[in-house]
């Protein structure tokens, strides 16, 4: 009898639409249609500072998230909308940089930023690189460090009390950044050290007071 019961717990444990997504994962799979509200939710119990709607929102304005090869390619497209953020910031920065009327501390912030975001480009390509080698080690070290653009950026303006021209956008990065995190854990054999650590729960107790975002902007 308890054969026949964990046999049963089993198959439909297999028969779940993410186990079975990933399970078959590849150029030619074709996403189930709540892959990525399924995989979303995951993200957001994974990580306090990851919001649900972001995360919906940001892979489904991807077209390719309705067709992606599971977790796998949901992880290439949020490295890929991390690579466009920064691009994105990195315009907002010299575009504040232009402000005459900047006092010279906050032009010196925004001139680390964007060195900050510049090396998190290409940080973010090595990560794209370690993804479809399957180099999961590297994958995490590097996002992790292209992450630090974010935090670093922030903690500048603060240790002035001064208020961030660049707080939403590196609230979204660091969110990004962070979806890529959670989800390429879901297709990796790693131990899951960087989610269950003391240190990350405290670091990201840290970044949600750090990125004080009202829920409605993250959700636009």
């Amino acid at each position: 009898m308890k054969q026949v019961f964990t046999f049963f717990f089993l198959s439909l444990f297999l028969l779940h639409p993410i186990f079975m997504q990933e399970s078959t994962y590849g150029d030619n799979a074709v996403a189930d249609n709540d892959i990525v509200e399924e995989t979303c939710k995951i993200c957001a119990q994974r990580s306090p500072l990851l919001n649900y709607d972001f995360c919906v929102t940001s892979l489904e304005a991807v077209p390719d998230s309705k067709t992606a090869a599971g977790f796998y390619g949901l992880g290439i497209i949020s490295l890929e909308l991390a690579q466009n953020n920064a691009t994105d910031t990195i315009s907002v920065i010299k575009e504040q940089l232009k402000n005459k009327d900047l006092d010279a501390y906050t032009f010196l912030c925004l001139k680390d930023c964007l060195e900050l975001y510049t090396d998190a480009i290409s940080t973010l390509a090595k990560s794209m690189e370690a993804i479809r080698s399957y180099n999961y080690v590297n994958l995490n070290i590097w996002v992790s460090s292209a992450m630090e653009a974010a935090t670093t950026c922030e903690d500048g303006f603060k240790e002035a009390d001064k208020i961030s021209s660049l707080k939403k956008q590196s609230s979204y990065f660091f969110q990004l950044c962070d979806m890529a995190l959670v989800i390429t854990k879901l297709v990796s054999s790693l131990p899951d050290f960087f989610f269950c650590s003391k240190l990350r729960s405290l670091r990201l107790q840290s970044m949600i007071l750090k990125f004080d975002v009202p829920r409605d902007e993250i959700s636009n």
